[in-house]
């Protein structure tokens, strides 16, 4: 039975929780509402362009397109706002026998548990958070209390991201989910061109939330510049990501940076698929990319898309793609300069074809065995930089 205390302690975390729930939607609809006056700027200037010449006309249209990426961009902050003020979280205290077990055997390891909570909320995933600490002069892992409490509690829990490493006398909370049902492994193999001394492709692997994320940049050019380019689309990508937009809102907020920039020379390619590791789910979002490829046993899929590359798409145009991934599949992904200068012509349709032919499962093995392939086709030379990502996924096995 609760006792009095614990009731008014949980009533007072509701209450603050409302409190700034409502506090986010306020703000999330002050964007809303800058959003609506950019707009409704943009409306207003209609019925003059045709009496203005032509120099005004054209100041007029670049402020126009300036308002409505601004307009756009403070809807998807709105958008997000809305959405974590719309998250509904449980908190469950665990108390009786089980938390009993748990504080005393715990206790046996040097490790002092203040307060244990369950935490259900999106997707209905369960959560833990535990606040403790360890005896005097010993420190644990993160990774060693997940251990402890995925048998302890009989699931499989993973520590989040922002946890600490180790821990020690200090009380501090950690927070735990559940594993996906899925895991993956990535591998990449990549090819310089001829008479450079870096690629002109950058490439990363991002794990947020639940999800993975295959992000591949190709620079304009070769060589250091070009690296540069696609360098940075890649990490504003991941950043993009991370504060929580989707595949579709970042190709479009990159391609409207890359666009005021002004400069065409330094323009790139944005190839991205995202994988949710909880269903399977995977999105694809690409500007000016190579097509993506989805190996399923012997059968290979393909994903293409006739996007321009940053810079040069036209708003509104961003457009994406979903498949669900299975057991066993893999996902390729390829720079241009994989599929360029192939003498005996249709390049994507021989590389289907070796992908069917190849009985790997490994991504390792098909990134590296491709790359030969490619650069055997080639004849040796290699004319563009080269850089295929392979990415397999696999069902966890329920112990």
């Amino acid at each position: 039975m609760k006792s009095r205390a614990e009731g008014c302690d949980m009533q007072q975390s509701a209450y603050l929780l409302e409190y700034d729930r409502r506090r986010i939607l306020n703000c999330a609809d002050t964007f809303e509402n800058l959003a609506a006056v950019f707009s409704e700027m943009n409306n207003g200037e209609e019925d003059g362009a045709e009496l203005a010449d032509r120099e005004t006309r054209l100041q007029q249209s670049m402020a126009q397109e300036s308002r409505k990426n601004y307009a756009y961009q403070m809807r998807q902050l709105a958008g997000m706002m809305a959405d974590v003020a719309a998250t509904h979280v449980q908190l469950i205290r665990l108390g009786g026998r089980q938390e009993k077990q748990i504080v005393r055997a715990l206790a046996g390891e040097g490790i002092f548990v203040q307060d244990i909570f369950l935490l259900r909320g999106k997707e209905d995933r369960l959560e833990i958070s535990v606040s403790l600490c360890t005896k005097k002069d010993t420190s644990v892992t993160v990774e060693e209390i997940a251990g402890y409490l995925s048998v302890l509690m009989d699931i499989r829990l993973m520590p989040q991201k922002r946890n600490p490493y180790f821990i020690g006398e200090e009380p501090v909370s950690l927070y735990f989910e559940e594993e996906p049902s899925y895991c993956y492994m990535t591998a990449v193999s990549s090819a310089i061109k001829e008479n450079e001394v870096v690629s002109g492709d950058s490439f990363s692997f991002l794990e947020e939330d639940g999800n993975v994320t295959m992000i591949l940049s190709d620079g304009m050019g070769s060589g250091e510049q070009a690296a540069q380019d696609s360098g940075r689309i890649v990490d504003l990508a991941e950043r993009i990501l991370e504060a929580g937009l989707d595949g579709k809102s970042a190709v479009r907020m990159l391609n409207t940076m890359v666009e005021a920039s002004g400069d065409e020379n330094h323009m790139a390619t944005l190839d991205m698929c995202r994988i949710n590791l909880r269903n399977g789910e995977c999105h694809f979002s690409k500007a000016g990319a190579a097509s993506t490829f989805i190996k399923r046993g012997p059968l290979v899929e393909k994903v293409e898309s006739d996007a321009l590359p940053l810079g040069m798409m036209q708003q509104g145009t961003e457009k994406g793609s979903v498949q669900q991934l299975k057991d066993g599949d893999m996902v390729i992904m390829v720079s241009d300069g994989v599929l360029q200068d192939w003498p005996c012509g249709d390049s994507e349709f021989f590389l289907v074809q070796q992908m069917e032919m190849l009985p790997v499962t490994s991504p390792v093995d098909m990134a590296n065995l491709l790359l030969q392939y490619v650069i055997g086709q080639c004849q040796g030379r290699i004319r563009d930089d080269m850089t295929i990502l392979a990415l397999g996924i696999w069902e966890n096995e329920n112990d």
